[in-house]
């Protein structure tokens, strides 16, 4: 089994070549993971990012079974709108990725796990866990465990309250706490506080190259995707045993 993951697109357009060939090799086992946040960015032009944004949206419909798209900070201020905040949010066009992100919401999730692989937008810090162990068990009726946790991730997103976790966020720099959540934490932070048997793979946080830190005996550590602000072209691919 392989997985392409496509980090951070902020409207980028540089991903449609790479998830071509790859899904015309790729077998029914293979997957394309998006880490989300399609939109917000400082430099392309509000029509471009928003026509990028709907052929995502049509490559998940035309492949259900291999493409995963994921929520990131920047996707939930238009899904969610206008609870939610983020810098670079286009207010021009916030009913319209509304409309669109509420008519497909069935498309997106916050979380996929594979074996010891956990996808995120920016990753799950042991701190939130713990911060969170009693209103997660509340509000779904079971524990976050490391086993089921892109489960519980997603089940978060069917409530305000959930939301709410998903998104908690330190005041002064988004993400730079480690009791940030899923949406916003640094990976400084996932470093500190790693969950064990877990590999967490996460865009968010922009790296010169794809950055991984693992620990191959425990199956532990992090691998950071989000690259495209300097190497538009190198895409990370996971070989998987199935």
């Amino acid at each position: 089994m392989r997985i392409l993951i496509v980090p951070d697109l902020h409207g980028r357009a540089n991903w449609h070549q790479s998830v071509t060939d790859f899904l015309t090799a790729a077998t029914p086992a293979d997957r394309v993971v998006f880490l989300g946040d399609y939109l917000d960015s400082f430099t392309v032009a509000d029509q471009p990012m928003l026509d990028n944004f709907i052929d995502v949206l049509l490559l998940r419909e035309r492949e259900p079974e291999r493409v995963v798209l994921l929520l990131g900070n920047h996707c939930f201020p238009y899904l969610f709108y206008p609870t939610f905040q983020c810098s670079g949010f286009r207010p021009q066009l916030a009913p319209a990725l509304h409309i669109l992100f509420k008519t497909h919401q069935a498309l997106f999730q916050v979380a996929w796990q594979i074996g010891p692989y956990l996808f995120t937008h920016a990753g799950v810090s042991d701190m939130w866990m713990v911060a969170n162990r009693l209103a997660i068990r509340l509000l779904l009726g079971h524990h976050a465990r490391p086993d089921n946790l892109a489960d519980t991730l997603n089940h978060l997103l069917a409530s305000e309250q959930g939301r709410q976790l998903l998104w908690q966020v330190s005041g002064y720099n988004g993400g730079r706490n480690r009791v940030d959540g899923p949406l916003w934490v640094r990976p400084v932070h996932l470093s500190r506080g790693l969950l064990p048997g877990l590999i967490q793979v996460v865009g968010h946080t922009p790296q010169p190259h794809i950055h991984s830190d693992i620990n191959e005996a425990t199956q532990t550590g992090f691998i950071v995707a989000d690259c495209h602000d300097h190497s538009p072209d190198e895409f990370l691919t996971l070989q998987l045993p199935q």
